[in-house]
Order: structure tokens, then sequence, then C-alpha cells
């Protein structure tokens, strides 16, 4: 994961953008299969580097979604980009049986 995130801070810094924000948004949430991980991120630059940007996240090797964006002039021209960045990983076998454990009724027959 970590590996990613770097991939993720790269790709906006080899554009030129400046990111002022790039945090974990809470922790993990667990689906049937997988897990996802939201990360709050807030960069800076012009809108065609924006765009590369958004290009350059499709092509990394894992799958990385930006949801929630948001476009505003920045304060100090250009233009400030929001958005939610997600990825995903897949759950091991120890963490689907602990969910399917965990999700299992309680009691028994009556």
């Amino acid at each position: 994961m970590d590996a990613l995130l770097t991939d993720i801070n790269q790709a906006g810094l080899g554009r030129g953008l400046q990111f002022e924000l790039f945090k974990p948004a809470g922790g993990e949430t667990r689906r049937d299969f997988y897990a996802e991980l939201p990360i709050t991120v807030r960069i800076t630059g012009n809108y065609h580097d924006m765009g590369a940007f958004a290009s350059d996240i499709s092509k990394l090797s894992r799958i990385v979604t930006l949801e929630n964006v948001g476009l505003a002039p920045a304060p100090k021209g250009g233009l400030a980009l929001d958005a939610t960045a997600k990825t995903f990983r897949y759950l091991d076998e120890d963490e689907i049986a602990q969910q399917r454990k965990s999700a299992a009724p309680k009691g028994g027959k009556k």
C-alpha cells in the first residue's frame, strides 16, 4: 500500500502539481471480498496537468478511483482539485473467514 501511495504522489509531482492535502480519510471499509481505502487529496495546478494526472492514475498497476471531484479557482492562481482517491485490495482468506463468521446469525435453531 505504501508503494501505491508513493505512485499517486509521484503522478502529481511528475505533472508539476502541488499537493496541499494527502491523507487517509478514515480506515479501510471491508466489502464481501475486498477492502477500500479512501485518501483525501487537494492538488493545485493548471487544468491540463490535472487531466494528465487523472490519466496517469488510471494507468497505475492497482485500481484507483477519483471520487467526489471538485474544481475551483486556487487562492494563489490556477485551479484546486479536491477529490477522494480510493484504492482497493483483495481480502486474504483469513479476513474473509473472519468476516463471514462475524456476519453469521447469532444463536441456534429452536
